[in-house]
């Protein structure tokens, strides 16, 4: 008889499992660190000086610069800090990359100014105070800028009657006109027609098709507006007709290594009902649910969201109106983030 096998017969299978249980339970917290030190090692922080952090610092802020260029009534003047913060993360990067004039972000940053420096002067705002909060030859570069289609940032005007024919569009013309919607008409949202995206949502591969994923649909105007100040990520903008939130239920899982798999399930589900409302002819935009403690339980309370439930996003959707502005919000290359292991 083996050692092992001695063991066994000496030891209760209850201090077995229980010892176990203390093993996984400890490899699991090992794992917990190493992953946290990992990302906390390598995110971008704010005084990242090399080229890919620099740049995931810059492409937020050109961001938050299309979303004031895609508000139906722009509000001139916006954005100061957000300017001081692009053009400071512009210059970190003409150091870090000798070919900065070449580099798509560099490029988009650029376009995004640009259409701020026109937009202004159309409406004739006086530009002198927002100049200063730029290098003089950022500034300069953006207003002489000329986007190709390739790099062109900032925002453009979508019609609805562009989405009239999106259930009969192929998967790739589907996905490709795709962009979010923060404005939507006053149309009530059919009841029928959401019951449908949930529908072709259900089809979205989970782990061992275990289909963890919830949702949780909000129509009450109150109830949205109170959940959107929690999340603090919608403002500026009319309340949404409907607003979803995707969450995970953790009981679908069965140890620490599937920790990480209830956000990448729900990711996928909530890219479905991305695709399916946009089929539907349903203007929509994500919402992240990157809660804090406090966020997390108020959020919690006011939606009663069980505790066995991890939130994963905010989807907000509604009708598309006659026409909205929308970021151009710009892709990098498949070459750019492909690597091809032989």
């Amino acid at each position: 008889m083996s050692a092992k096998q001695i063991l066994k017969t000496l030891v209760p299978s209850s201090a077995r499992e229980k010892l176990r249980r203390t093993q996984q339970l400890l490899r699991d917290r090992n794992s917990e660190q190493i992953q946290y030190r990992r990302f906390i090692r390598w995110i971008s922080m704010g005084n990242s000086t090399d080229a890919p952090r620099i740049e995931t610092r810059l492409e937020f802020d050109v961001h938050r610069l299309e979303k004031g260029l895609s508000h139906q009534n722009l509000r001139l003047g916006f954005g100061k800090s957000v300017l001081r913060e692009i053009g400071m993360r512009m210059t970190w990067l003409e150091k870090a990359d000798v070919d900065y004039m070449h580099n798509s972000l560099y490029l988009e940053a650029l376009s995004a100014l640009h259409e701020y420096q026109t937009r202004h002067e159309e409406a004739g705002f006086d530009l002198t105070p927002i100049k200063a909060l730029l290098p003089l030859h950022i500034w300069d570069g953006a207003l002489s800028y000329q986007a190709d289609d390739e790099h062109h940032a900032g925002s453009f005007v979508m019609q609805a009657s562009c989405k009239s024919d999106n259930f009969d569009k192929g998967f790739v013309d589907l996905a490709e006109g795709r962009y979010s919607v923060r404005e939507y008409s006053d149309e009530p949202v059919a009841q029928e027609t959401l019951d449908a995206v949930y529908a072709a949502a259900m089809k979205t591969p989970s782990v061992c098709n275990r289909q963890a994923s919830r949702i949780h649909q909000i129509s009450d105007p109150t109830v949205i507006e109170k959940a959107l100040k929690i999340q603090g990520g919608f403002t500026g903008y009319k309340i949404p007709p409907v607003l979803l939130f995707v969450t995970s239920d953790i009981r679908a899982f069965m140890n620490g290594d599937e920790r990480n798999e209830p956000f990448v399930d729900g990711g996928l589900f909530s890219m479905s009902l991305l695709y399916a409302l946009e089929a539907y002819g349903l203007a929509a935009c994500p919402l992240n649910a990157m809660f804090t403690l406090s966020t997390d339980a108020a959020t919690r309370k006011l939606l009663d969201i069980p505790e066995w439930e991890l939130p994963v996003m905010y989807i907000a959707v509604g009708h598309f109106p006659e026409s909205v502005p929308v970021c151009a919000s710009i892709r990098k290359k498949p070459e750019e983030i492909l690597t091809i292991i032989k």
